[in-house]
């Protein structure tokens, strides 16, 4: 019996011929009953079915190339002779290899479409049969039916959909615009025509963005007080400032005077990817599945310290919520935002601001991996969201609130099985300002530090705050607390500042009243203002990184870590003086104790995400846009 329809691509009639005759053949020679022992591999020949549910079961499961699968199907002649070797492939050269990658990435992409059918007893969790196909199959067979033509007759290396996504890489990695692909793509077909090539970018990306993952534009208010969204969505004007959602433009007379129409442009527009279908993605390739679970697969030991999950706030966390982490597959996430100019200049003209998502199931050597990053939103400039940034993140907080209570039905390709799969935020990346974005907390006060939060005393010289008394995290009984002359003048005798729960940060603001929105008129632009995470850049900054940026840290070494910074910084409270302690010094001090809390900080600093930052900014090449 032939055996090549088994590399064939799954819509081809090549290959539903030959399952046809295979079934027939079975079903003549080796049925029981009405049924035989279903082939696929992944039933491990164990399985009795029907003629219709192994039709369908084979489409759904295609077998690897060359499975000699008819052992107990009717072909006594393999079974007296194991030592057959299979007949060779026949390669179809019309048709493209059943081993070509771009059909694999869509049927990745597709997987939860593709249920098995004995996953679960609950109706809803079940394959739907051919008759009963929901839009997303029918519209996935659709795309494969015109996505894996050959490119032309007789070509057997590239689709017309490989082809078409190698060239879109293309043009994405050289920065080429959509009038200069359209060229490109327009002459192409011209010269090759008898190749299947659309005659334009815009006809390529129809094709194209079949694939999914689609952003979604949100308007919003130049000032930045709300999202045309929800409820809101179809108002014309500010509910706050009463400012119009679009552009105004000068009006243009025809010839014969009357006024030309003039479509309208959104003042501002926030570009949303929704964080769902990214997240089902993650499990629809077998892959990455497995890695989504690797954080629950390995032993911890305790005392040392090499992924997010070793840390306190992770442990804290599965033991606040055992509903949550009964489940490896939940995703656990922690959300970065900064500002750059997407002009490639240094200047402070423009502030665009990226949210990102990094999924921490994920093993070290993929986790901080841009590749592994999930684009949230991008929010415009051209001034700097600061406190209402909270409007922006409105869609993202709703999604968040429905993965974290009601969950949302995930196929895990690698379980074969489907999951109601939650999500959660554990802490959030930035440097210090972006905190005070972030968060709320004012970082220009006295009160900068978030971690002393109301237990602190700066002193103010000449309108600038200096943290200093650094004396009161060093041993009851060391002599620099009673050292008056070395120091301020003063005898340190305080505890440490006590750490700060959430319950209590939730009663410091639960009476606060925000009002979002900025002014209309537009601020005037000052100097550009020092990066002061960067300010420090001496012996004390070099032995902290050679100690915390380890990829394995060990609790013990930190605890003595902890009382050699103190002491450092108390030796330089008498070699320096008082301005020298800006709020970034101070920090120091509180860098080890979020090492215990948080883990490794390769995880939580800003370095990836200013690096992926710098990667979008090389893709933006129109400053009108």
């Amino acid at each position: 019996m032939d055996k090549s329809w088994i590399n064939m691509p799954r819509n081809t009639c090549q290959y539903m011929d030959g399952l046809n005759k295979f079934l027939d053949f079975a079903f003549a020679n080796k049925s029981v009953e009405g049924k035989i022992i279903c082939p696929c591999p992944k039933c491990n020949l164990k399985k009795w079915q029907t003629r219709e549910a192994t039709h369908e079961h084979l489409i759904l499961h295609p077998f690897p190339k060359g499975y000699t699968f008819w052992l107990l199907h009717g072909e006594t002649s393999f079974v007296q002779n194991t030592t057959e070797t299979p007949p060779v492939f026949q390669s179809n050269e019309h048709k493209v290899s059943g081993n070509d990658p771009i059909r694999v990435m869509v049927n990745d992409a597709f997987g939860n479409f593709f249920y098995d059918d004995n996953v679960e007893d609950d109706e809803d969790m079940r394959p739907r049969s051919s008759e009963m196909m929901p839009d997303e199959i029918a519209e996935y067979l659709k795309f494969m039916h015109d996505g894996q033509q050959s490119l032309y007759e007789g070509c057997g290396k590239y689709s017309k959909l490989s082809f078409l996504l190698k060239l879109y890489h293309i043009k994405c990695l050289c920065r080429m615009t959509d009038k200069a692909m359209s060229m490109i793509l327009e002459l192409l077909a011209d010269a090759f025509d008898y190749a299947k090539i659309p005659c334009s970018f815009y006809e390529a990306k129809k094709i194209i963005n079949k694939l999914g993952l689609h952003y979604t534009k949100i308007y919003a208010c130049p000032n930045d007080c709300m999202l045309y969204y929800g409820e809101d969505k179809d108002k014309e004007v500010c509910k706050k400032c009463n400012e119009s959602r679009w552009k105004r433009r000068k009006k243009n007379k025809t010839i014969d005077g009357t006024m030309k129409k003039q479509k309208k442009v959104p003042a501002k527009v926030l570009r949303y990817f929704p964080l769902k279908p990214r997240l089902q993605r993650m499990f629809m390739s077998s892959k990455i599945a497995e890695h989504m679970q690797w954080h629950a697969s390995g032993s911890t030991n305790e005392g040392i310290l090499r992924h997010p999950r070793d840390s306190e706030a992770w442990k804290n966390f599965d033991l606040m919520n055992p509903q949550f982490a009964s489940d490896a597959r939940n995703v656990r996430l922690g959300l970065a935002a900064d500002g750059f100019n997407p002009f490639g200049d240094l200047s402070t003209s423009h502030s665009t601001w990226p949210i990102v998502l990094i999924p921490y199931n994920l093993p070290p050597w993929m986790c901080m991996k841009q590749s592994s990053f999930i684009l949230s939103m991008i929010i415009p400039g051209k001034r700097a969201p600061g406190n209402d940034i909270d409007v922006y993140l409105r869609p993202l907080i709703e999604e968040l609130k429905e993965l974290w209570n009601n969950g949302l039905k995930t196929f895990d390709s690698y379980s074969n099985e489907v999951f109601n799969m939650h999500a959660a935020i554990l802490w959030t990346i930035s440097d210090f300002p972006g905190l005070g974005t972030l968060s709320g907390w004012n970082t220009h006060t006295g009160l900068a530090c978030p971690r002393c939060n109301f237990d602190t005393s700066p002193k103010k010289i000449q309108g600038k705050f200096c943290f200093m008394n650094h004396r009161r995290w060093l041993n009851a009984r060391h002599k620099f607390r009673l050292a008056r002359i070395h120091f301020d003048g003063s005898v340190e005798n305080r505890n440490p500042p006590l750490t700060i729960s959430g319950t209590d940060v939730l009663r410091q603001v639960e009476n606060v009243n925000i009002i979002f929105g900025k002014e209309p008129e537009v601020e005037e632009l000052g100097k550009r203002q020092r990066r002061d995470h960067q300010a420090i850049d001496g012996p004390l900054q070099w032995r902290k990184k050679k100690n915390l940026c380890s990829k394995v840290l060990k609790v013990d070494e930190l605890n003595q870590l902890q009382n050699r910074v103190v002491l450092t910084l108390c030796h330089m409270e008498i070699l320096f003086p008082p301005a020298f302690f800006t709020v970034m010094v101070h920090l120091i001090v509180h860098l080890v104790e979020d090492a215990k809390l948080g883990g490794p900080v390769q995880y939580r600093w800003m370095y990836p995400i200013e690096r992926y930052l710098g990667k979008l900014k090389s893709y933006v090449c129109n400053k009108a846009q």
